[in-house]
């Protein structure tokens, strides 16, 4: 060889490249030993070995391990530093076997960080999986909900504007049997609420955000009646304020006046929200249209009677413990 390092050289270099590969990672620790090799020694080249496999390379490539003068071999385990000049020196051996032995732990943490990054893949991969998964579910359940829920709020609609007399008066018969499908189809609904719950968080009561747009002072001001218990319906908040907005708007649009809102419960199975008023104006179609798809999309029922006087029910979902 070329030169002789120090023992202190050697415990410099020793630390300076165990700091690199705290930094940078095991594979810049092994690049720099290499290079640290030949620049201790002034040889060629040296190269490392692990379980005959070439790890890293610095200079010119010298023989492997089983085809190089024993001189030229250093070992430590499975780890073999292979330079590209005899070392005779027993003192140099002794020294750069040092390297050697870092090389070794170096090898076993850059194996550790390649089974780490690929644990991190295949939980990337997972991650997706089930992210994908549950996007999936999310569908079929919102198309579930919808092809489901809505139906059934058409049918409670129905059973209740028949009850409050809208298609004419009742035998005794049709009453029965519109109490039956009235029973049926709230518990149909809770069935269906705990098969299908729904994860948006809702309006905690619906009582305040009405009198804040209708209650006295206001510009549209109503009279006001609602039940004692919090009337909680099962939608996300903003969609419900903006149903009572555009509900405001369309009462607007007509001129209406003499505002008579009323809540109350639905069969068990939702919020009867009834607005009856004075119009002089047909309702304006925009708002109306607006109302029409969040009533859709709240798998709500919406229901206009614009003849003799303004009569607009709205039967909203109800959240239920």
């Amino acid at each position: 060889m070329g030169r002789s390092a120090s023992a202190s050289e050697v415990e410099r270099t020793l630390s300076a490249i165990a700091e690199r590969a705290l930094h940078h990672g095991a594979r810049a620790g092994l690049d720099a030993l290499v290079e640290a090799a030949v620049r201790l020694t002034e040889a060629s080249g040296a190269a490392l070995y692990a379980g005959g496999q070439l790890v890293a390379l610095a200079g010119l490539e010298p023989p492997a391990p089983d085809r190089a003068h024993p001189l030229q071999v250093l070992k430590e385990g499975r780890t073999a530093l292979v330079l590209g000049e005899p070392c005779v020196d027993a003192a140099d051996r002794q020294r750069l076997l040092r390297l050697v032995a870092l090389g070794e732990a170096l090898l076993a943490c850059h194996a550790r960080e390649d089974a780490a990054r690929a644990e991190q893949a295949r939980l990337r991969q997972e991650r997706m999986r089930l992210r994908e998964l549950r996007a999936h579910q999310e569908r079929a359940r919102s198309r579930a909900s919808h092809d489901l829920r809505t139906p059934l709020l058409v049918l409670q609609g129905y059973v209740d504007m028949m009850n409050r007399g809208m298609a004419g008066a009742l035998t005794p018969s049709m009453q029965r049997y519109l109490e039956r499908m009235g029973r049926a189809t709230g518990e149909l609904h809770s069935r269906l609420q705990q098969l299908l719950p729904v994860e948006d968080a809702p309006a905690e009561d619906l009582r305040p955000l009405l009198s804040a747009t209708f209650g006295p002072g206001r510009r549209g001001s109503a009279a006001l009646e609602f039940p004692e218990e919090p009337v909680r319906v099962r939608a996300p908040r903003p969609e419900v304020a903006l149903l009572i907005r555009t509900l405001e708007r369309l009462l607007a649009g007509a001129g209406a006046s003499a505002l008579v809102l009323r809540v109350e419960a639905s069969d068990g199975a939702g919020w009867r929200l009834l607005v009856q008023a004075r119009a002089e104006r047909p309702l304006p179609e925009r708002p109306l249209e607006l109302l029409e798809k969040l009533t859709r999309r709240m798998e709500a029922r919406l229901s206009v009677q614009e003849t003799p006087g303004l009569e607009l029910t709205v039967l909203l979902p109800r959240l239920t413990d």
